[in-house]
């Protein structure tokens, strides 16, 4: 019964049909696999940009930090105006209120003076 069918043209026609059909989607998969570990190349390479941008920006902030600390201290005009373009700009703090008014001179004895 199986070689009756086999013996009828459109079963062989059918069969040779399903076998291209089967060998062209084996191509394409091939393709798109291919297609796929390029893609994939380009987007680990990507995410390792990213990644170590983030360092860096770490890195960046803690710079600038150490700058803007350094040319706070020893109030560096030039440090300043490196700074300033980037959009970094900083103010010192003043003091708040008068400076505290000196203590009384201590009395001889180790006593201070103050009102009976």
């Amino acid at each position: 019964m199986g070689s009756m069918l086999l013996e009828k043209s459109w079963f062989r026609g059918a069969l040779s049909g399903i076998a291209v059909l089967s060998l062209a989607f084996v191509i394409v998969n091939i393709f798109l696999f291919l297609g796929n570990r390029t893609i994939q190349g380009d987007v680990n390479d990507r995410q390792q940009f990213i990644n170590q941008s983030i360092q860096f920006d770490r890195l960046n902030r803690e710079l600038i930090a150490a700058l803007a600390n350094l040319a706070a201290r020893h109030k560096d005009d030039q440090i300043r105006n490196l700074l300033a373009p980037q959009g970094i700009t900083f103010t010192l703090n003043q003091p708040t209120g008068a400076a505290p008014a000196p203590s009384a001179p201590a009395a001889p004895g180790g006593r201070t003076k103050g009102p009976r």
